[in-house]
C-alpha cells in the first residue's frame, strides 16, 4: 500500500523568499504535497517576483481551504493572537493541523503558537537543506540562492543559522 506524501502548508513569508530565490519549482520536487491557504491568494498581495500568485496552483502547489468549524477554528486563533498573527497566518496553522502536515512560515509567533499547539514547524532553510539532500537543485545554485538571502536586507532569515548551512552545502562543516 502506498501513502501519500505528507502535507506541507506554506505561509507567505516562505513563499515570497523561495520565490525571491527562485527556488519554487526545486520546492515542489521535493516528496511532500505542498499547499497554500485559497485566502491568502485571495486577500494578500504577494511579491513574488517572476512568479504571479495564480502560477503556483499551475506549478503544483494544492490550494487548501477549510469549511465550517475549521474556519471558525482559524478565526478563534486569529481573535486570541490579534496583534501577532494576521489572519492568513492562522489559516494557514489551521490547514496545517487539519491535514496533520508540516507548517513552513519564517514568522516567528505563527512558528512558536503552532509549536506549542504540536504542530511540526519549519522554514525556508530546511526546505534548502532537504533541496540538497534530495538534489532538486543543485548545491552550487543552492549557495548562491542563500548568498542572494542573506545580502537582501528584507530578508528575515537568521543569518546565522543561513551562513551555517551555506558552510555545511560548500562543504565547510
Amino acid at each position: 500500500m502506498r501513502t501519500r506524501p505528507k502535507i506541507v502548508v506554506s505561509d507567505s513569508s516562505v513563499l515570497m523568499d523561495l520565490a525571491k530565490a527562485e527556488l519554487i519549482e526545486p520546492t515542489l520536487a521535493l516528496p511532500f504535497e505542498f499547499m497554500i491557504p485559497d485566502v491568502m491568494l485571495a486577500k494578500e498581495l504577494l511579491d513574488l517576483g517572476r512568479y504571479k500568485p495564480r502560477d503556483l496552483a499551475r506549478l503544483g502547489f494544492r490550494i487548501g481551504s477549510l469549511e465550517g468549524a475549521e474556519t471558525l477554528q482559524a478565526m478563534a486563533y486569529f481573535r486570541q493572537h490579534r496583534t501577532q498573527l494576521s489572519l492568513n497566518d492562522c489559516f494557514a496553522w489551521r490547514l496545517a493541523e487539519v491535514h496533520h502536515g508540516i507548517l513552513m512560515t519564517g514568522d516567528g509567533d505563527l512558528r512558536k503558537l503552532a509549536d506549542r499547539a504540536s504542530v511540526e514547524v519549519h522554514g525556508v532553510l530546511w526546505a534548502i537543506e532537504l533541496m540538497a539532500d534530495h538534489k532538486t537543485c543543485p548545491r552550487r545554485r543552492l549557495v548562491s540562492c542563500l548568498e542572494q538571502l542573506d545580502a537582501d536586507p528584507l530578508v528575515r532569515l537568521p543569518r546565522a543559522t543561513l551562513r551555517a548551512l551555506k558552510g555545511k552545502l560548500e562543504g565547510r562543516r
